[in-house]
């Protein structure tokens, strides 16, 4: 088995966090190609929040995931963060939901690279459970 092209795994991860927050009985809708800074909305208690959508896939075991890349220059402003940890052996997505103020907590800058950075698992799984959507209540 082989792993999807980057922008495959991105798409499918969006379209599965589009229909997991539907699912949940909010209304969701995917961000208009190209939005800066968030990839879907989400509306929790008539407010409308962004969500940015970051998606490693794994064929395994979830620890081949080392990072999910997070520009926070561009990406900063989101409401929240869903970062997907996708089985492609049988396209079972684990979702892990973070606040801006908790994903800033997990990130790491790259020293070499001002504008880039990462969010690590293991950080990100510290900071909450997986497939705990208590950061919408």
């Amino acid at each position: 088995m082989k792993k999807l092209a980057h922008q495959q795994a991105g798409d499918l991860g969006e379209a599965l966090a589009l229909a997991k927050l539907n699912s949940l009985g909010y209304a969701a809708y995917a961000s208009p190609t190209g939005a800066p800074g968030h990839d879907l909305m989400v509306v929790v208690n008539d407010r409308a929040l962004s969500v940015e959508v970051k998606t490693r896939q794994f064929i395994n075991r979830e620890t081949e995931i080392t990072r999910w890349p997070v520009l926070m220059a561009a990406k900063g402003d989101a409401d929240l963060f869903l970062f997907v940890a996708l089985n492609i052996t049988n396209m079972a997505p684990t979702f892990y939901l973070l606040t801006n103020e908790q994903a800033r907590k997990c990130h790491r800058s790259d020293p070499n690279r001002k504008q880039s950075g990462n969010c690590l698992p293991s950080a990100v799984r510290a900071i909450v459970a997986a497939n705990d959507f208590g950061a919408l209540q």
